[in-house]
């Protein structure tokens, strides 16, 4: 019963997917990316930490995540950080590529980790009205971590057979 009860539930939220993974980036004002620059594009990656919860990776293209200390010479293509999201609450601000997740940030069972890419301003960047936005489903009680990914502006074109 509790296997069937895991499904039902890892469905529900997978059907879900693209109103959950954004809803809860929109607490700023959004900023569309425009047309004279490249659409940024963004994927996670996540694996099981050896020592304590788990290790994440932002795999970006036309962006730089950078401090707002950091002056950027780029001039045709966007730049700011990033917002990341445990289970709908920011978390915290990302100026690189990498973040390692504490167990005690997640809550056992399934639970969503999403990131935003947002101008030094806070806007969301969006395209067509859609935030950039990426976001994974892991159950770190499960052998396998990583139930689903979904990202609006993915990294390569998904192959079909």
């Amino acid at each position: 019963m509790k296997s069937k009860l895991h499904w039902l539930l890892v469905s529900a939220i997978l059907f879900a997917t693209p109103a959950w993974a954004t809803k809860e980036v929109h607490q700023h004002a959004s900023k569309d990316v425009g047309a004279d620059v490249a659409v940024p594009k963004i994927a996670l990656k996540v694996a099981r930490d050896p020592i304590d919860g788990i290790n994440m990776l932002v795999e970006i293209d036309n962006y730089v995540i950078n401090s707002p200390l950091e002056p950027v010479e780029q001039s045709n293509m966007l730049f700011g950080h990033a917002h990341v999201f445990i289970n709908g609450k920011k978390v915290q601000r990302l100026y690189g590529d990498a973040l390692h997740i504490p167990a005690s940030w997640l809550k056992p069972g399934v639970n969503q980790i999403a990131v935003s890419l947002n101008s030094h301003n806070h806007e969301n960047w969006t395209v067509n009205g859609e935030t950039i936005v990426s976001s994974v489903f892991i159950d770190p009680d499960s052998p396998e971590l990583v139930l689903h990914h979904f990202t609006s502006q993915p990294l390569v074109a998904a192959h079909h057979h």
